[in-house]
């Protein structure tokens, strides 16, 4: 990388254009390995886990996006999880709200989480070039939903 060092009427080293660019694009590039390392081999679609559900909305409570977690093996424990769009970056999250029988750990978007409506989330995930958005799961899995408009997964009854 070639840089040239110049100081300021303070004598404060100012960085040239060249260098600048050249860290911005290092940057950038570190950041996409970052997530793609992140979700990387570990994205597994919300119908092959068994009693694990998204809706879209919380009709009765009015707490948005919902998503309940009744197998005890795929409950992550955080009072926080995570939502990303299809290039894993983070898009919203989930707020625990209660550990419970029949329904398991629910997550709502707007009880602790990020605040995000079934649209905002939606629209996010477009603006990656995909509808799936991306939930955490356990041990570094990525639980997809293919719609954040849509309900999907299963719960038991």
């Amino acid at each position: 990388m070639k840089f040239t060092l110049k100081l300021n009427r303070l004598g404060v080293p100012l960085l040239s254009m060249l260098m600048a660019a050249n860290f911005w694009a290092a940057s950038a590039s570190a950041d996409l390995t970052e997530f793609r390392e992140v979700c990387a081999g570990r994205i597994v679609p919300i119908n092959s886990l068994q009693w694990v559900l998204y809706k879209s909305e919380n009709i009765h409570g009015g707490r948005g996006p919902t998503f309940l977690v009744q197998n005890r093996a795929e409950r992550t424990g955080k009072q926080v999880i995570e939502i990303r769009d299809a290039r894993c970056h983070v898009i919203g999250s989930f707020g625990l709200y209660a550990t419970d029988y029949p329904y398991g750990a629910r997550y709502y978007s707007r009880t602790g989480g990020s605040g995000a409506s079934d649209q905002d989330l939606l629209a996010r995930a477009r603006a990656a070039g995909s509808t799936n958005i991306l939930v955490e799961g356990v041990g570094g899995k990525w639980i997809r939903v293919k719609d954040p408009t849509l309900r999907d997964g299963t719960i038991q009854k």
